[in-house]
């Protein structure tokens, strides 16, 4: 028989849902732990919007719905840190001397995603989807809603420095994470009248008091990426239900180390699915674990 607390959750979040996914890079696998938990309590995306990593996360859950937890845990058991960025330091040295403005030219993490979902337009995805990325002309947010997926996915998550930026529609277009890490008024846009955040920056967690340069570029990075969701959740929740799900507790790690993804989405998954069987929706609202701003002190 249907879990009569499952339909509860469901019901009580006005249709249509979105899945708003943050950026983090190697952090994006907290967010598959997050989808399994929703997935688990019958609640799936209506529309998607994604920012850098979760650009690539969300392209597969505005693909497959129902079915993105298992073929985004799929993608992330497998990803290689060293096949995703090739080469060593002399590599890296030669491509930036070459290119000026990257140390890799190859989206190898991109392609393992999109491989999932084969090489299609946004148009023919299950759900409507929107990538954010930067346009380098004008430093203003852009969002990808129509056009190869792939493209889309490549300029969102091209992180300046790092990986060159994507030509696309007349635009030189960088990581959207730099202006708008969880779009959330992106869904708001779309039309959605419930939001669930995925935000992979260690939501709703304590971030400690950095006693190292390692720890202080980590909560330096972590800080950031926050600001922009501060700003924005409390606008959205005065007109839409808000649900931001928690991940795991934070670990200090490179957002190109994809080494610790297994821990980070069993983790977020069980915080996640704690969440959601405690969590009572009653309009509109920010339902979260905790203070997003107590999360940030020492």
């Amino acid at each position: 028989m249907p879990d009569p607390y499952e339909a509860t959750l469901v019901e009580s979040l006005p249709r249509p849902i979105a899945f708003v996914l943050g950026g983090g890079g190697s952090l994006g696998a907290a967010q598959v732990g997050m989808l399994q938990a929703l997935h688990d309590r019958n609640i799936h995306a209506d529309l998607v919007t994604g920012t850098s990593i979760g650009a690539l996360n969300g392209a597969i859950v505005a693909a497959d719905p129902i079915g993105a937890a298992s073929r985004l845990s799929h993608v992330w058991n497998n990803l290689d840190t060293d096949a995703i960025l090739p080469g060593g330091v002399v590599r890296r040295i030669w491509t930036l001397w070459r290119s000026k403005t990257s140390i890799y030219d190859t989206p190898n993490l991109a392609q393992l995603f999109l491989d999932e979902i084969g090489d299609v337009d946004i148009d023919d995805l299950e759900v409507p989807f929107a990538a954010m990325a930067l346009d380098v002309e004008t430093s203003l947010a852009v969002a990808l809603t129509s056009g190869p997926v792939i493209s889309a996915a490549l300029a969102s998550s091209a992180i300046p420095g790092v990986f060159p930026s994507v030509h696309r529609d007349g635009r030189d277009l960088y990581d959207g994470g730099l202006v708008t890490n969880v779009p959330v008024l992106q869904a708001l846009g779309m039309g959605a009248k419930s939001l669930v955040v995925l935000d992979c920056a260690f939501p709703d967690q304590q971030i400690k008091r950095p006693t190292t340069m390692p720890e202080t570029v980590f909560y330096s990075m972590m800080v950031q990426m926050r600001q922009q969701v501060l700003r924005e959740l409390p606008v959205a929740a005065e007109s839409v239900p808000v649900v931001y799900v928690p991940g795991s507790a934070p670990v200090i790690v490179s957002p190109l180390d994809f080494s610790l993804s297994a821990s980070l989405m069993r983790d977020s998954y069980g915080s996640a699915r704690k969440f959601l069987e405690t969590v009572t929706v009653d309009g509109p609202g920010l339902y979260r674990t905790t203070s997003i701003e107590d999360a940030l002190g020492d």
